[in-house]
């Protein structure tokens, strides 16, 4: 059926669809062919019919533009790099599938590698009438099966390093004034390079950059820009004092004759928090401010639900205190929510928002889980949000994202999940310290970590008409360009480099 539907040319394609809407009505004959052509298109899209929907939504595209129809033109461009993304993110076949998990964990026996497919245990969606799977289902197999984590030298090696690092921050304590809960600044000089070989751009058409760096917040502070090589592409001032940290560019493909390279260099403080909350001392929310309006409403990737709501009135039961109503819902979801990388790049293009899919699955990284604990509060009339940006680990800027609810007379308060999660997977870390860890991250943070946005899903400044490719956070340079088909953002991943010091 695919191969006869590309068969057809623009012509018959466009009598099918007069055909159809002639019979909803004499309105619905004045349809365009790049109208109606865009029409098949959804319904192929649809239907998971992606080979006969690139193909439809490129002959769309070519049509509408000649017809005049911009919007609709770059509703074509956005779905095809939907299609892409989604087809990236679920790559392999049942064969391919099965293959890989016998490789990866020959000490399983078949028939429990089998009952994860059937069982869907392994992210899949159908593309093209045939099951894919997502990219990383390796690695989720190992963190959703503790013990065969621990087998793996390199992962649990990584989780000890991290831990044993977190642990110095978590065994220093507090400072010594209570009511300071910002202490121990640490500053960092950050280096991002973007190097892409010519013959990867277009020939023509401007490339528009947005490139993430550090924001002024509560525990980040002394933000500077210190170099931007070259200048000639900038338009505009960074918005370090804004919701989201952004250089914005403009590269005019025509006039480039040689590689791109750019690089930005920037210093920032990060302090570490330390909240030491009397629940008693917590103040009334103002229900009618402009905080709690923006942070109690479902929104974007923080979607509440009638589902999550129901959820967050059982798990706080009678509790009326934000504070403590915050910490069993901390504790609901490290007790109910398992670590796994996230199809990301697939779910806003099939409109799924984060929070919905984690609730569904009980899966999530870490901006999926504070996404989750996000819609969690704000179903029960607790200010929330997911910000983040980067973590400092590994001597690079690595993405990472936390939560952070807000108290009345204590301000934000930081929540990280799955920081807090990270001692589960070691042998050697005793109950108690486990719990000492957990409790840490519930009010409590370390100073490795860069601010990027307050929220997810704040747009781009300045605005952009096309998507990028993760509309949630800012952890790479977004990108668009009309002259590209495939998202230049996936492209130029390939071509960004970033290094962090300590000062």
């Amino acid at each position: 059926m695919h191969a006869s539907w590309m068969k057809m040319s623009v012509v018959g394609l466009l009598a099918f669809v007069l055909v159809v809407t002639a019979c909803g009505g004499r309105d619905s004959l004045t349809v365009s062919p790049g109208t109606g052509m865009l029409a098949l298109a959804r319904q192929a899209k649809a239907r998971g019919e992606f080979t006969t929907a690139t193909g439809l939504y490129r002959q769309a595209r070519t049509l509408l533009t000649n017809e005049g129809k911009n919007d609709a033109a770059l509703e074509c461009l956005n779905s095809l790099r939907d299609i892409q993304l989604i087809t990236a993110q679920y790559p392999y076949r049942l064969g391919e599938t099965r293959a890989m998990l016998a490789d990866a964990f020959p000490q399983v026996t078949p028939e429990e590698r089998e009952a994860w497919i059937t069982q869907g245990k392994l992210e899949s969606t159908m593309i093209d009438g045939e099951s894919r799977f997502f990219s990383d289902f390796i690695s989720n197999v190992k963190f959703r099966n503790v013990d065969l984590f621990r087998q793996d030298a390199n992962m649990y090696k990584g989780f000890e390093d991290h831990y044993k690092l977190l642990k110095q921050v978590v065994d220093a304590g507090p400072g010594a004034d209570p009511w300071q809960p910002f202490i121990r600044p640490i500053s960092y000089t950050a280096t991002c390079t973007l190097a892409v070989p010519r013959g990867k751009l277009p020939a023509g058409g401007i490339l528009k950059l947005w490139f993430p760096i550090a924001i002024v917040t509560g525990p980040q502070r002394n933000v500077s820009v210190l170099s931007i090589t070259p200048m000639t592409y900038v338009k505009g001032s960074p918005s370090i004092d804004q919701d989201i940290g952004l250089i914005y560019m403009e590269v005019p493909l025509s006039e480039l004759t040689q590689d791109l390279h750019i690089v930005i260099r920037f210093t920032f403080d990060h302090y570490e928090q330390w909240f030491q909350i009397d629940p008693d001392r917590v103040g009334a929310y103002d229900r009618k401010s402009d905080l709690y309006l923006k942070y109690t409403a479902s929104c974007g990737n923080i979607a509440v639900t009638n589902e999550i709501r129901r959820t967050a009135q059982t798990v706080i039961g009678g509790e009326t205190n934000p504070y403590l109503a915050a910490k069993k819902i901390y504790d609901y979801v490290l007790a109910t929510v398992t670590y796994s990388y996230m199809p990301h790049l697939a779910l806003w293009p099939r409109g799924e928002p984060e929070s919905v899919y984690v609730h569904r699955n009980r899966y999530g990284d870490c901006g999926a889980q504070s996404m989750y604990f996000s819609a969690l509060c704000r179903s029960v009339g607790i200010p929330a949000r997911t910000t983040g940006g980067w973590q400092l680990f590994t001597g690079n800027l690595s993405g990472h994202f936390w939560a952070e609810f807000y108290l009345p007379n204590y301000g934000w308060i930081p929540v990280d999940p799955t920081a807090a999660d990270m001692a589960g997977y070691l042998t050697d870390v005793s109950d108690e310290d486990k719990k000492a860890f957990q409790d840490f991250f519930f009010g409590n943070q370390d100073h490795f970590r860069c601010n990027v946005q307050k929220d997810v899903d704040v747009p781009l400044i300045p605005p952009s008409r096309e998507r990028p490719f993760m509309t949630s956070s800012i952890q790479y340079p977004a990108a668009t360009c009309d002259t590209m088909e495939d998202d230049p953002g996936i492209m130029i991943m390939d071509y960004w480099s970033t290094t962090v010091s300590v000062n």
